[in-house]
This record gives structure tokens, sequence and C-alpha cells, in this order.
């Protein structure tokens, strides 16, 4: 009995250390270990609610099970709520989201001016689409902790899902004042501006979140709109700065598609036609390869071909023509009535097709002109 003795409580002191050194892994091992040697440890709070820390990252689930019996042995009110909180996150992770709604209430009955417990109910809510029931725990967290930047950032968040930008946008002022470093407030920030039609500042925004952290999906955000102003050079450079980071980005692929500015000599030639559908090759077509059934890649192939009067088989894209593509849009989106129109007319067009429509003409589109590091 006394080796037995010096034994779990070494793993319980092992344990312990190896949880100070956040080896979360061998901590979870050894303090299962030690209550195996001693099955009292069981009944023991702390002992309990360390072990479900330790195990949460790699078993929310089993975590979950250890807080619950540290619910039931908590010696006070406080330390009641500090289980209910740690049983929510659990769940949260074990993606259990109505109990762990219902944890965070319990413990914030306990506690109510338990700001993380707020602010992590809110972020929930927010997962889950519910930005209405979010908003209001969000507020609490940012009276409770003024100073906490992601709690203003989780307010401008929900009041974004609300379809409020202008709120949103005092809320990610402060956000950013507090925190000026964290690139996804500079990133959301952006998306605020651009909402709000305040273009030169979302422009600003996405290059300071890009300075700080580079990310695919700022800069497709930042190509995008640098599309719609006509900006079609440096549209595509931020589509290839997408593309550096994640080459398998479809949205990055589907963007620099749409980036297109034809090679100046005029519409309808043979070999602008090649160099075009050359493009689509490149760019939906790659988007295809990596999302077969993306109902928007396949719609803008059938609209890029249709448009410059590529009505036969595409060389460059297999061999499929126009219709093949709209026809896939149907397979797809049997309700799309841009597509059902074009199939409905099944390619029965005159020998060499229709007129091409005329485009706008400028920049040829390759090479990229500007660097990337100029772009930020």
């Amino acid at each position: 009995p006394g080796e037995l003795s010096d034994v779990w409580k070494k793993r319980l002191q092992a344990a312990v250390e190896a949880q100070q050194r956040d080896q979360l892994g061998e901590a979870a091992e050894l303090y299962r270990t030690a209550m195996e040697l001693h099955p009292p440890l069981q009944g023991a709070w702390p002992v309990l609610t360390n072990y479900g820390l330790s195990l949460q990252p790699s078993d929310p689930a089993k975590a979950a099970d250890a807080f619950r019996k540290a619910v039931e042995l908590a010696p006070d009110d406080k330390a009641k709520a500090d289980s209910h909180f740690n049983l929510a996150n659990a769940l949260t992770d074990a993606s259990q989201p109505d109990e762990a709604d219902a944890a965070y209430g319990a413990c914030l009955a306990l506690v109510p001016d338990d700001g993380g417990a707020h602010y992590n109910r809110g972020a929930l809510r927010l997962t889950r689409g519910d930005a209405k029931g979010a908003l209001p725990c969000m507020e609490a967290a940012v009276r409770l902790s003024p100073q906490d930047a992601k709690a203003h950032l989780g307010v401008a968040d929900c009041n974004m899902r609300l379809g409020r930008p202008e709120e949103a946008e005092a809320s990610y002022a402060v956000s950013r004042k507090l925190r000026p470093e964290h690139a996804l407030t500079w990133a959301s920030s952006g998306n605020c501006a651009e909402e709000r039609g305040e273009y030169e500042a979302a422009e600003t925004h996405w290059k300071r979140s890009l300075q700080l952290a580079p990310d695919d999906g700022v800069y497709c955000n930042l190509g995008s709109m640098l599309r719609r102003l006509n900006r079609m050079r440096e549209s595509r450079d931020a589509y290839a700065a997408a593309l550096a980071l994640n080459p398998r980005s479809v949205d990055a692929h589907i963007g620099m598609g749409k980036a297109y500015t034809a090679p100046a000599g005029g519409a309808g030639s043979e070999a602008q036609r090649r160099h075009y559908a050359a493009f689509l090759a490149r760019t939906y077509g790659e988007a295809l390869k990596l999302s077969p059934e993306h109902v928007g890649a396949n719609l803008a192939v059938a609209e890029g071909l249709h448009m410059w009067g590529e009505h036969g088989p595409c060389p460059e894209l297999g061999g499929r023509s126009a219709i093949d593509f709209y026809r896939a849009v149907l397979q797809l989106a049997p309700d799309n009535t841009n597509a059902a129109t074009h199939a409905a007319y099944d390619g029965a067009v005159p020998k060499g097709g229709p007129a091409p429509q005329a485009g706008a003409f400028g920049e040829a589109d390759a090479p990229p002109g500007e660097s990337v590091a100029a772009l930020i």
C-alpha cells in the first residue's frame, strides 16, 4: 500500500507539471492513471477539473463528462459556475451547441457578471447564425469589459450580420484602436466599409490586414472590389497573390477569370477568341478541376464562350462547348433560367455563330504589371 501511494502521488504531481508545461495530452493520461490507481481522486473537484481541461483539446466529449461530474462535486457556487463554463466550452468543441448554450446560461445564473461567459455564448450563437440572439451577449461582454477588443469586434460582427453596417463600424473602430495589430479586425472593417460604399477605406483596411497577416480570402475580397471599380490589372494582381498563398482557392481562380481584359485589336478575331479561351482554361477551368460541381464556374465558362462567339467544341476546355457548360449548370441548378434559356436554344446558331458581342478593350491580361509588394 505504501508503494502504491507513492505511485499515484507521483503520477498526480507529474500530471500537474505536464499541464503547466502545456503538454496536455501527457497530462490527461497521467491524471487518468492517478485516478485509476487511487479511486478517491475521481471525487475530487480540482482533479476532475484539471483532467477535463487537459483532455478537452483531444477529446472534448470525454472532457464534458468530466466537467459534468465536476458540476456535481463543486464545493461552492463559484466553483459550480466555473464547471458550467468549462462544460459549455467542451460541449461547443464537441459540436453540441444546444447543451453548450444551456451550460453558459447555468454559469451566468450563478455569476451574472462573467464577461467571458457572455462573450463565449455570443460567439456560439453567432456561429450558429443567430446574430440577433448573439448581440445582447456581446453587448453584455462590452459592458463588463469595455477594454476587451474582441468583445467590441463581436458586437460589430453581429451588427454586420443584422444588416447594420453603420453601427458595426462604430464598434470596429473601437476594436481597431484597442488592438491595432489584429489582422481579422482590419479585414472585417474592410468588409464593412465596402458594404457602406466607402471603397477607399475598404482598400486601406484590407491592405493593412494583409500587411499584418497575408490571407487568400482577403486578397479575393480586394480583387473583387478592384474589378468592380474597373481596376483590372490591380484586381488580377490581388487574385494572383491569393493563388500564391493558396493555389487551390476556387474563389481566386474564378475571380481571376472575371478580371479578364481583352488584348487590343478589335472584337471577334479568331486569334482573340483563342486568347480568351486559353484564359478561361487557366482560370475558370482550374476552378472546375478543383470543384467540378461549382455552379458559378460552369456558368461563367458558358457565358464567356457564348459572349465571344465560341459556340462549337472548345479545344482549350477539353472539347466542351458553351451548351455543354449550360447543361452542366442545369443539372446542378435546375431553376437557373439563364442556363435553361441557352440549353433550350441548343446551339442552333448560323454557321460560324452569331456576331460576337463587343467588349471593352484595353490592357492585355498578362503579364500583371505591379508587384504584389507594391499592392500592399
